[in-house]
């Protein structure tokens, strides 16, 4: 092989070798541009704890299925106390030294929820968190149930107590309320600790319950600590509600098991 000949295979390689690194650099090019294509046409979700404008929530029927009639007509048919509006303005107000400006903000993230203060206390007595309170919707720990809202089955938590939106909402014992916080699911949410490491939860509550509950407040069974409302997005669908939970030892369980109350399914059976 000739000089000139070796010359010009030195040159054909280099030539060669250039090309190959733009390929490489054109092709990691190429596959950045498709990766940020794909991330903007499929965007994260939204993070936060905002609940989306009201008019973009899911209608609130306005009518039990089945029976034609409302929440407020079932509850007067069936002897349950309606409060009217013009006295909830007066029940629902702050506690007298509250400063309203110094409320804590209930879309504040969840205090830590302690277990209990003593583990050799015994559990409270428990009363109806609403007066006059009848279930719409039982506790199901462990067999799904229907969501309406959802349009499928799932493991329903708590316990639903028919109330029009306003209604006074009664602490179920004694206690102390150690989070008030916006749910982006359940809506606005207190949570109280009792004795005997019991814990209420209180969801789907009004916007003005910011202004009643404060974190650290120490409440006695039957006190006002909020109001119902109708804030929880996955329950959007169901006759006007509280949410009611019970748990024990930080196990969820079924509030029918401590506190006697009757539901309008049995009512109207009889």
């Amino acid at each position: 092989m000739t000089a000139r000949t070796r010359k010009q295979n030195r040159i054909l390689t280099a030539i060669l070798t250039i090309l190959s690194a733009v390929l490489i650099a054109l092709a990691a090019l190429t596959a950045g541009a498709n990766r940020r294509a794909k991330s903007e046409e499929n965007p994260a979700p939204p993070v936060g704890n905002r609940i989306t404008d009201k008019a973009a929530e899911p209608s609130v029927p306005d009518r039990i299925p089945g029976n034609g009639k409302k929440t407020g007509e079932l509850a007067e048919d069936a002897g349950l106390k309606v409060p009217e509006t013009e006295k909830l303005d007066e029940r629902l107000k702050p506690a007298p030294g509250k400063d309203a400006g110094a409320a804590e903000d209930a879309s504040a993230a969840p205090a830590a929820v302690p277990v209990s203060a003593d583990p050799g206390d015994s559990l409270p007595v428990f009363v109806l968190p609403l007066e006059n309170a009848a279930a719409v919707k039982s506790c199901s720990l462990s067999v799904p149930v229907f969501s309406a809202t959802m349009n499928d089955y799932r493991i329903h938590a708590g316990v639903d107590f028919a109330a029009v939106p306003g209604t006074p909402v009664l602490a179920a014992a004694s206690g102390e309320i150690v989070s008030c916080f916006k749910d982006p699911m359940m809506g606005y949410t207190v949570v109280l600790a009792h004795d005997g490491g019991a814990v209420t939860r209180y969801k789907g509550l009004s916007e003005e319950t910011a202004e009643i509950a404060k974190i650290g407040d120490k409440v006695t069974a039957g006190q006002i600590i909020g109001a119902t409302g109708e804030t929880a997005l996955v329950e959007s669908a169901e006759e006007n509600h509280l949410h009611f939970e019970l748990a024990v030892d930080g196990k969820n369980v079924d509030p029918a098991d401590y506190i006697e109350f009757a539901s309008l399914s049995d009512l109207y059976e009889d």
